[in-house]
């Protein structure tokens, strides 16, 4: 359902199924978008600096055009840092040795975790009911 909201690029109120910008916004986007793309393929060497002077494009809309990867489709690979060591890459958001160490991190947490979670349940397993045994018990009547 369509609700009235405020465009977070500039401001006007417009009819939104979930999107954050007017349509107005939408298509100078697309634009700037084709825009760069033309000017990437055109000089396929450039470096994100050149491109945010020629096009006067955002570094974050330049970056997500990488990590996207629509220069690879026009033929060009342009790279950018990994977010956690800043080894150069060209998709994603961190190259392939974070992603493995990431990985194992998360792997040898969670394994962890299950040995923590059987053991508690191994513990809880001998905490039942209890019953006096009658036989060691002498009931005088």
């Amino acid at each position: 359902m369509a609700k009235l909201r405020n465009c977070s690029q500039c401001g006007k109120i417009f009819m939104s199924n979930g999107e954050r910008l007017c349509p107005n916004c939408v298509q100078a986007q697309q634009d700037l978008e084709l825009v760069v793309v033309d000017y990437v393929r055109d000089h396929p060497k450039c470096k994100i600096p050149e491109i945010m002077e020629a096009t006067q494009a955002p570094e974050m809309l330049i970056r997500r055009l990488i990590e996207e990867g629509r220069f690879e489709q026009v033929g060009v690979n342009l790279s950018y840092p990994c977010k956690k060591c800043g080894k150069p890459i060209v998709a994603g958001a961190y190259c392939e040795e974070c992603k493995e160490e990431m990985q194992q991190n998360l792997q040898s947490a969670s394994s962890a975790l299950n040995q923590v979670a059987e053991a508690e349940a191994a513990a809880a397993r001998g905490h039942g009911m209890y019953s006096k045994d009658l036989k060691d018990s002498k009931v005088k009547m």
